[in-house]
């Protein structure tokens, strides 16, 4: 029996180590089959049986402006790669959120609210309709059993669904926008394919308003129709133009394509005037967009329209067409053109120096802060420059959408670079005048203030502060330890490793372990997965005994590792600057000491700099 004991202990304890070989990070027991059955490999690649399932959309829209009423027909090519047989099958239904009894994160306009929220006309599989009683509709999923008729691995199955639905007009629906009467951006407006993966089988965390999105990569051939006079923008490239604008019109279109500089397609005066679009009563928009995880489109009768481009890839000459449409009166956006072009140049080319993976960006005025695919719901920042919510939310493009980020689960592994990005990039391109840094330190070693690893669908007031503060600050720390360049190489290795895949946080860290050449479980657990907040002091100047010199001493209070940055200013006005890097403190190292110059005098010291986080910043100065 006592044989036995140890046997199954040291069993237990190969295991643990087989895990994540040379790895301090724990593993949630739940993932490790990804790993066992070799979809994902302990060096932070996909592994030799990775699977994607993959949809094609076709689709026919129809928009009422005076009633809101969305009318939509589509045909869905869904592929089975995985190795499973999927006896169930589920549906997302965003616009059940306002369906009666639904469950919701936050109030929503009453009058918002309808019986039947997503109301399903048609639903057939291989041709055939789908039963009632074998859907069962709940929040915001519509699942289906197939247990009499399963996806068996590598079939490939055909839906064709009809819907209609209302948009919602209140001011809080969330991240979408019926702007004013003649004005909407429109977002999760048809029946999605839910994403089933490696890791967790189906995704079925319900949209409820908080925790944003999860989708696979997906093929759309998309037509909008909309009254004459009423323009459409949408998630990939546009396909008829000479079918709905006269020639001088499509031919700015088709220059600014080419151009550096922003022109105007055409300005609210050009559409009181008439004479842009072709007399029909209708106009059917057609766009094509490829290995994209979403489609979202936006419409107006009354917005300028302002357009430019810039090249994304210095080797191939690529370029990706640039949109600006804005109501009048957001005066802020008459600059959006050209910021979203120098932002995408500037992602292209140093944060995070990868090439912009989209053909075309539109960023339209709506009425919040919103990324998708291709498109931005962007509120006016007047008076304020809109370059930071510009830069932020086209940066999103790269996370979650160039790497399909599970966003409703781990909203750091996007909206913590997002913040990281848009802070350098807007730093950078207003010469160090509107970066602005996430707040963390208020919030730091408070009791919502939990480990990043807590996925985030069970997060409520602890959402932001783990999706935006601590993952940016993490990131800043992590690009002061690396040095630009290696930051860089693993950041580039993690992109060309992920790009159109699905990584979780650990393909994540071991992907910059391995490319770094080190072991970052030091940084990693206490940023990631330990209650943990960061504080560094600063002790009054003592002079060396028998010398002139001062010593000047840091003492680590929190369990955080964060840089040391120390700026002494002497009385002759000369300033003097001591770093040291997170690593300082990673084998217990609990006080660090600097040296001033012994042949000046010290006027003051300060700790600490704007990416650096500091819950005490009281005690970092004299």
């Amino acid at each position: 029996m006592r044989f036995l004991f140890l046997f199954l202990l040291l069993s237990v304890g190969l295991r643990s180590f087989a895990q994540a070989p040379g790895s301090a990070l724990f593993r949630h027991r739940n993932l490790e089959k990804a790993y066992e059955k070799g979809s994902r490999s302990n060096d932070g690649t996909p592994g030799p049986k990775y699977w994607q399932n993959r949809s094609i959309y076709n689709i026919e829209a129809r928009l009422e402006p005076k009633s809101r009423r969305l009318h939509g027909v589509a045909t869905i090519k869904y592929k089975n790669n995985s190795p499973d047989t999927l006896k169930n099958f589920i549906f997302k239904l965003a616009h059940d959120r306002y369906r009666k009894g639904s469950l919701r994160d936050f109030d929503v306009t009453p009058s918002d609210v309808t019986d039947d929220g997503v109301l399903i006309t048609e639903l057939k599989m291989n041709g055939t309709e789908v039963d009632l009683a074998k859907r069962r509709r709940g929040n915001t999923q519509l699942r289906l059993d197939l247990r009499t008729n399963p996806i068996v691995p590598g079939a490939e199955t055909t839906f064709n669904v009809s819907w209609a639905y209302t948009l919602p007009a209140g001011e809080d629906a969330a991240r979408e926008c019926v702007c004013d009467s003649t004005t909407f951006f429109i977002p999760y407006w048809y029946p999605e394919v839910a994403v089933y993966d490696d890791v967790h089988g189906w995704a079925q965390t319900p949209y409820s308003g908080q925790q944003e999105f999860y989708h696979d990569f997906s093929d759309y051939d998309v037509t909008i129709t909309v009254p004459r006079g009423f323009h459409v923008w949408a998630t990939g490239e546009w396909q008829n133009p000479e079918e709905i604008m006269e020639p001088i019109y499509v031919e700015r279109w088709k220059r600014a394509h080419t151009s550096d500089e922003v022109s105007s397609i055409f300005s609210l005066k050009e559409l009181q005037r008439g004479g842009i679009y072709k007399a029909q009563a209708q106009h059917r928009y057609r766009f094509k967009a490829t290995d994209v995880p979403d489609f979202a489109f936006a419409s107006t009768n009354h917005y300028n329209w302002d357009a430019v481009s810039v090249q994304v890839d210095d080797q191939t000459k690529r370029r990706t067409f640039i949109s600006a449409v804005y109501d009048t009166a957001s005066t802020d956006y008459r600059e959006v053109a050209r910021i979203a072009a120098d932002g995408i140049r500037l992602m292209s080319t140093w944060q995070p120096g990868y090439p912009f993976p989209y053909p075309v960006m539109t960023v339209f005025n709506g009425n919040d802060g919103m990324e998708y695919p291709m498109m931005c719901n962007d509120v006016s920042t007047k008076p304020n420059s809109a370059m930071g919510l510009t830069v932020h939310e086209i940066s999103h493009t790269y996370f979650p959408f160039m790497m399909g980020i599970n966003e409703q689960e781990y909203a750091w592994m996007d909206e913590g670079w997002a913040a990281f990005f848009d802070y350098l990039l807007t730093d950078s391109l207003s010469n160090h005048k509107l970066g602005g840094v996430r707040n963390f330190s208020a919030i730091a070693g408070s009791d919502v203030d939990v480990p990043l690893m807590v996925r985030s669908s069970n997060l409520s007031s602890a959402y932001r502060n783990s999706s935006y503060q601590r993952p940016s600050q993490a990131y800043f720390t992590l690009l002061d330890e690396l040095g630009y360049e290696t930051f860089n190489k693993c950041m580039k290795t993690y992109m060309d490793t992920w790009k159109g895949k699905h990584p979780i946080p650990y393909d994540f860290f071991y992907t910059w372990n391995r490319v770094s050449g080190q072991n970052l479980d030091w940084f990693w657990k206490p940023w990631f997965f330990e209650w943990s907040y960061p504080d560094l002091k600063l002790e009054p100047v003592a002079a060396k005994s028998g010398k002139k010199a001062q010593e000047i001493r840091v003492t680590r209070v929190g369990n955080l590792p964060v840089p040391v940055h120390v700026e002494v200013t002497y009385t002759d006005g000369s300033k003097q600057i001591f770093h040291e890097r997170p690593s300082f403190w990673k084998n217990g190292a609990t006080e660090c000491r600097f040296t001033a110059d012994k042949n000046k005098t010290i006027k003051s010291v300060k700790l600490g700099k704007t990416t650096i986080p500091d819950v005490t910043p009281k005690n970092n100065e004299f």
